[in-house]
């Protein structure tokens, strides 16, 4: 079975970390005069001033930003600035929210550091977007606020290869329900309607019971027991009874889920052996309701949440109605106003963070890679002032420092890179004409490159999806340079920066002069050179294998086909090329 991808829907070690800016939020002037759409919107976006409960009152707020996709960094960076926001003095930390999703290790450990690291006064600001990763790290916080258009949700695995198999989506959905259901019963949020964030499957209907008001999500199994009769297709939503205290009844909202393609459903057994695998890892028992016979005609139904076909998404009054969002917050300083605060600070990711973190995009990664191998190609093939090879190594550099620095490259990687390098110098420098010793480096260091994409454990689905990646994008981006490689080969002569960059000129030759006798030879590269197969010179350096030669009063630059040659020796032309000249020992 290939090996999945493990991402998030809609979805790279640290930066050396550095203090970052906090900015102190002013309070606005307020406008003379708004419109009344104006301020039916402010009054709906800013919380009733109310007295702020103890549990969540600070004076110091920290607004930590995470904006983007979730990786490595996401995490280190979130360990720097927590930190440092307790240092400051922080009481209250917000994580400001705006990501598609990102990679599920380090999601889960960005939820562990909000449990057991941050401040336990920390609070999820969904702005504008908190798909995937980002739902998941918000159900960890202890509680979630929401922009006035905001939405989250949608946090199943997917691969990008096809349907996932019900084994395999099993076993990639389990961390991920487990981390969600212990939020849930941490933070008291409904577990039924946290699931149908992640699986695919989970149909639910809102009830409530008809004498005490209580309201439970419940599944189709469940609905059955209690109402006596299979839900409908679609149920009519029902306006809840007018009571103090009852949230406002919200229009269906079908269209605003995504839609998602999936296989045949899960059997019974299937399921009832993930539930019980998940219930064993959750540290809290759960005190949701269980429903019973002797409940039956004793509830009444409100809405569908959710279908069979669809993932969860929610908005800002559905995230309300449910029970996940304490309060919709349009600003910085309505946040200060939640809570009872005098000063907003905002931490944002230091440059040389995001750096790293472009610097590890698989896309930036592809073009260094390509970068690399066409320089390498270049040098190898037309030696000259040294600038290709100094490209080469710096790109290759980059490649395998910004991996290096996430934690995504590991030692060995790095060490198969330099053997295989070294290996190809072996070829090109000491015992030319074999080829192991090249073949052999270049298969290190192509390895070694696959490996700096990949940053899980190889026995997990994820770190196998990093290795199809990796190699995936090797092999695309060797393909790639040879492209480029024979394009600049045969268009040179017509590219003139590149042109005068590659070696054409003879060294340290004079010639007599008829003022003085001596005089520098007029330089002539390769492809001007008049010479011919067949012509003999003399090595005026060793040739290991490349070096000099005197052709007819002429030095130039020449590469030897066979075994290293000893100055002085005599020399046979037996190729002439437009970057290179081959020769053999003429006594051969």
């Amino acid at each position: 079975m290939p090996a999945l991808v493990l991402c998030l829907v809609l979805g790279a070690g640290a930066a050396a970390p550095t203090t970052p800016a906090t900015r102190p939020v002013e309070s606005p002037d307020l406008p003379r005069a708004t419109s009344s759409a104006e301020a039916d919107s402010a009054h709906r976006a800013t919380p009733t001033p109310t007295a702020v409960p103890a549990y969540r009152q600070a004076n110091i707020v920290a607004v930590l930003t995470i904006h983007g996709p979730i990786d490595k960094i996401t995490l280190s960076s979130l360990e720097r600035r927590i930190e440092q926001a307790k240092l400051d003095g922080a009481e209250a930390v917000v994580l400001d929210l705006d990501t598609p999703g990102g990679m599920l290790e380090p999601t889960l450990d960005i939820c562990h550091l909000v449990r057991n690291d941050a401040p336990a006064n920390i609070v999820a600001w969904v702005n504008p977007k908190a798909y995937s990763a980002g739902t998941i790290i918000a159900l960890a916080c202890r509680e979630i606020v929401v922009a006035p258009n905001a939405a989250f949700g949608d946090a199943a695995p997917i691969s990008p290869f096809g349907a996932i198999p019900l084994t395999e989506r099993a076993k990639l959905e389990s961390p991920i329900l487990s981390e969600v259901i212990d939020s849930a019963r941490r933070n008291h949020y409904d577990e039924k309607l946290v699931q149908s964030f992640v699986s695919v499957g989970v149909e639910l209907w809102l009830i409530e019971h008809e004498r005490t008001g209580e309201r439970i999500f419940v599944d189709r199994r469940e609905y059955r027991l209690v109402m006596g009769e299979d839900p409908p297709d679609e149920l009519t939503p029902v306006a809840p009874p007018s009571r103090p205290g009852a949230p406002p009844s919200v229009k269906p909202w079908f269209d605003t889920t995504l839609p998602v393609v999936h296989g045949d459903q899960a059997r019974p057994d299937q399921e009832e052996a993930l539930r019980m695998q998940i219930e064993l890892e959750q540290d809290r028992p759960s005190s949701r309701r269980v429903l019973a016979d002797a409940d039956r005609g004793q509830w009444t139904p409100i809405r569908q949440v959710v279908s069979n076909d669809r993932l969860l998404v929610l908005r800002p009054q559905e995230a309300e109605y449910y029970g996940l969002s304490a309060a919709i917050i349009a600003n910085d300083d309505q946040l200060k106003a939640y809570f009872g605060a005098q000063t907003v600070r905002r931490y944002d990711q230091a440059w040389s963070e995001s750096l790293v973190q472009f610097l590890t995009n698989r896309i930036v990664m592809g073009v260094l890679l390509v970068i690399f191998m066409v320089c390498l190609l270049i040098e190898l093939a037309a030696p000259g002032l040294g600038v290709f090879g100094a490209t080469a190594l710096v790109s290759l550099f980059v490649l395998i420092g910004a991996p290096w620095l996430t934690g995504m490259a590991q030692w060995w990687e790095i060490l198969l890179i330099g053997m295989g390098l070294a290996l190809i110098a072996v070829e090109v420098f000491i015992i030319p004409g074999f080829g192991v010793a090249g073949a052999t480096g270049a298969g290190c260091v192509l390895v070694g490159l696959v490996g700096t994409f990949v940053s899980e454990d190889l026995s997990t689905p994820a770190g196998q999806s990093d290795l199809i990646k990796g190699v995936a994008a090797t092999l695309t981006a060797l393909f790639a340079a040879g492209i480029a490689s024979w394009f600049l080969f045969r268009n040179m002569e017509n590219l003139p920066l590149l042109g005068r960059i590659i070696l054409k000129t003879e060294l340290g030759r004079h010639a007599p002069d008829a003022a003085d006798g001596r005089g520098l030879l007029e330089s002539i590269g390769p492809a001007r050179l008049p010479l011919q197969i067949g012509d003999l010179g003399v090595a005026e350096t060793d040739l290991r294998p490349a070096g000099r030669a005197d052709f007819g009063g002429r030095l130039v630059d020449v590469k030897s086909v066979g075994d290293y040659v000893d100055k002085g020796a005599r020399l046979r032309v037996v190729s002439v090329g437009p970057f290179v000249i081959e020769v053999e020992d003429a006594k051969a």
